[in-house]
């Protein structure tokens, strides 16, 4: 009677270690190193809300989500070949001038600092009116791609479900181009990763974010075995995307504009399950083996840089459509936008999107 209760308990054990989901979220510590000199809302409290609210959420939930550190000298940090790695697929998105010129001159300011006998970290400029950089700012987005790209290899491998909470966002990044607080373009990177790494696999990404990723749409519209698509706000930045439209070399673009508003049960949900999802998954057409999500969390009604009426919960049942849809292949979140961080903030702010999203991935119920 013994062994057969042993027997009985080691089964159990391993049916609701089955059914338990555990989501590793990774995320740098060291991101404050790219910070603007005045108030800019693309700012390290971005990261800081988001990683304490997930903390108080693990505390309660524990075992249901694995927070993992790539700061330099922390237990999760990169080793140098990924880092090497890291680079490599940024050239492979951007071009080797462009990535060696943010890094030299990210590099000799550093120098320059050090050698007048400042601190190593300094503000150098604005690439933009709205794009910031300071000494540490290239390293800070390198750690920011090898963490897309870690994510997308433990999403590969037996985890299915990862997110990258990263700064700065990335997807305004094109080829030539840093814009729209964008330096470098993580979600290219980490596409291109995976079509070297798993070559023929094909990948779907979809962008969220409130404006209209251009960035991601100009690099990917050359790959076969990609498709994107993002629906977002029309007449916001970057003023493009502002049909909807199926373009690029192998029709695997598509823009999905929405009007000021546009709440998740008035317009929204319906954009979203007849025309988005069906583009990145269709049974016998195009089904992805790895999708991932430019998870931009500015549609909140409650954030001041757009006018999209979404609520935090809404994202947690957008995250549940695209699951319940697509749902054997991996899917990879990294962070884009997302600027509201007051609290109780009118339908929520981006600490309650981000967990709105991990308790939809990890519970699969957010109703």
């Amino acid at each position: 009677m013994r062994i057969f209760s042993f027997f009985v308990l080691i089964l159990v054990t391993f049916l609701i270690d089955q059914s338990h989901s555990i989501l590793p979220i990774i995320y740098d510590s060291s991101n404050k190193l790219h910070r603007d000199i005045k108030y800019h809302p693309e700012q390290p409290a971005r990261i800081d809300a988001c990683i304490d609210e997930l903390k108080r959420f693990q505390h309660d939930k524990l075992g249901s989500i694995k927070l993992q550190d790539v700061a330099k000298n922390s237990a999760g940090a990169f080793r140098e070949e990924e880092l090497n790695h890291a680079r490599d697929m940024l050239v492979q998105a951007h071009s080797e001038n462009f990535v060696a010129a943010l890094e030299q001159r990210c590099r000799n300011s550093r120098q320059q600092r050090i050698s007048e006998g400042k601190s190593s970290l300094g503000f150098i400029g604005n690439i933009d009116d709205d794009t910031y950089f300071t000494t540490e700012s290239y390293d800070v987005c390198l750690r920011a791609t090898a963490a897309w790209i870690r994510a997308v290899d433990l999403a590969m491998g037996k985890e299915r479900t990862s997110m990258a909470l990263t700064r700065p966002p990335g997807h305004h990044a094109t080829k030539s181009l840093s814009n729209g607080f964008c330096i470098f373009n993580f979600c290219a990177a980490a596409v291109i990763h995976a079509t070297r790494k798993y070559p023929n696999l094909k990948i779907s990404v979809l962008d969220w974010d409130v404006h209209y990723g251009q960035g991601v749409a100009e690099i990917l519209q050359s790959f076969p075995n990609t498709r994107y698509v993002s629906i977002h706000q029309l007449h916001s930045f970057p003023y493009m995307g502002e049909k909807y439209d199926i373009f690029g070399q192998y029709q695997n673009i598509m823009t999905i504009p929405i009007v000021a508003e546009t709440s998740f049960s008035c317009g929204y949900k319906q954009k979203f399950l007849e025309t988005a999802l069906p583009f990145l998954s269709t049974s016998g057409e195009w089904e992805p083996e790895l999708v991932i999500v430019c998870a931009g969390y500015d549609a909140l009604d409650s954030d001041e840089y757009a006018s999209i009426s979404l609520q935090a919960s809404d994202f947690g049942r957008i995250a549940y459509l695209l699951r319940q849809h697509i749902p054997s292949a991996p899917i990879v979140f990294g962070l884009e936008g997302g600027y509201q961080l007051r609290p109780m903030a009118g339908g929520g702010n981006l600490p309650d999107a981000v967990l709105e999203t991990v308790k939809a991935l990890i519970e699969l119920d957010p109703t």
